[in-house]
């Protein structure tokens, strides 16, 4: 994951296959999950500094996520426990 100067939080393939191992290995929910790959990648996410996010993985790839509305409301969810300013926004 990174925070880019304009605010927009990418999320590569790999930070998601990385939550939902927590997820189904530990039995972390995905904010926990969330969190906790934050503090381990150092990356604070301060109230207002999220003003989107961008999922960074190829098409070919989007199958692996067949519940794409899924993925997408639980990183939101997640966002906003951090940053309460986020508005739901998400940059293609």
């Amino acid at each position: 994951m990174q925070l880019t100067d304009q605010g927009i939080l990418q999320i590569e393939k790999d930070d998601l296959s990385t939550l939902y191992c927590y997820r189904d290995r530990d039995g972390m929910d995905f904010d926990a999950s969330f969190l906790f790959e934050l503090q381990l990648q150092e990356l604070s996410l301060p109230p207002g500094s999220v003003t989107a996010i961008r999922f960074n993985f190829e098409a070919e790839e989007e199958p692996l996520y067949d519940e794409r509305e899924r993925l997408v409301t639980e990183v939101q969810s997640a966002v906003r426990t951090v940053d309460p300013q986020y508005d739901g926004s998400i940059v293609g």
